[in-house]
This record gives structure tokens, sequence and C-alpha cells, in this order.
């Protein structure tokens, strides 16, 4: 019997999040007032309508926008496949990767020094946090982009369940380093 495991991991929010909703409040608030100031200015009465519209338009971009900032990622195991999904402000799902846990080729604790001496043709992030020690890597090879590797931070109960389905040589390595 297969066993289901999900786990969902909200993104951290950074110094850019902030950055990012700032800019688009200023947007919001300047689109909007520059109509206004301008129909004062020129006393048309049609600017300031326009203006008005336009308030209601950017507070509903500015309201898209900055939930639209909300990521988490979803990480879902069943019968050894990984499925990793981006979930943006809680209404729509994109797929980043899917992969059989037998594929992967190494699997190890995230760590800079490990990361540089691997090359990669494509990574996947989908961590809590960036560069975290809580984050693992796990590379496997693609057919279309070649070597491969995902940047995940997984409960205990979804590595011990990945575990489970590591092929023998991968097993073998884990074991020689002391990591399984």
């Amino acid at each position: 019997m297969d066993n289901l495991i999900e786990q969902v991991v909200p993104k951290k929010r950074d110094a850019g999040y902030v950055i990012r909703i700032i800019i688009i409040i200023l947007i919001a608030i300047g689109i909007p007032a520059g109509f206004i100031v301008a129909a004062e200015l020129t006393q048309t009465a049609y600017l300031a309508i326009i203006g008005l519209f336009l308030l209601l338009f950017c507070a509903y971009g500015a309201w898209y926008f900055i939930t639209s900032q909300n990521v988490e990622f979803e990480y879902s195991f069943l019968s050894s496949v990984l499925r990793v999904d981006r979930i943006i402000a809680k209404r729509k799902r994109k797929p980043i990767v899917k992969v059989d846990v037998k594929r992967f080729d190494d699997f190890f604790p995230y760590t800079d020094s490990e990361m540089d001496k691997r090359k990669f043709n494509k990574v996947y992030h989908a961590a809590h946090e960036e560069f975290s020690e809580k984050n693992y890597v796990a590379s496997f090879r693609d057919e279309a982009k070649g070597k491969c590797a995902i940047i995940f931070t997984p409960n205990e109960d979804l590595l011990n369940e990945m575990k489970l389905y590591f092929g023998n040589e991968l097993r073998k390595n884990l074991f020689k380093n002391k990591q399984l």
C-alpha cells in the first residue's frame, strides 16, 4: 500500500518582498493622484473622473499584485514519485518538477560548498529559505535538461518515506557517507 505524503512550505519573505510592496502601493496611489492633481490644475472635471476610476482600478491591481507575492511550495509524494508545485496566492498552482526518487543520483543536505562542487544544468528552487541548513538537494538526470537538482525543505516524514524508495547506488553512497 502506498502512502501519500503532502507538505506545504511557505516561501520566506525577504527584503525584496517589502520593496515590491512599497513600489506597488506608490504606483497605485501615484497614478490616480496625478490625474486628480492635473484636473485641479487645468480645471477639467473629466480628468478628476478618470482619476477616480483609475483609483478603483489601481486599488484592485495593487491588491492582486500584493497577494501574488504570497508563494508556497507543495511537495506530494506517492508511489516513489515526488511532485513539487508552486502555489501563488492560494489561487494558482504551477507544477515545478515531477520525478521518481529511484532516479536520484545524489541526495545531500544543502551547503554552499557542496553546491559549488557540483555542476547542474537546471536547479529547481522550492525551499522555504533560499540558503538554509534545513534544505536538501536531490540531483537527477533529465533526458531533455541534463543534470538537474531540486533544492527543497522536506520534513522528517517526507524524508523517511523517500529514503525507502532510493535506488541501491544512492543507498550505498549515503550509507558510506553516514547520511542514511
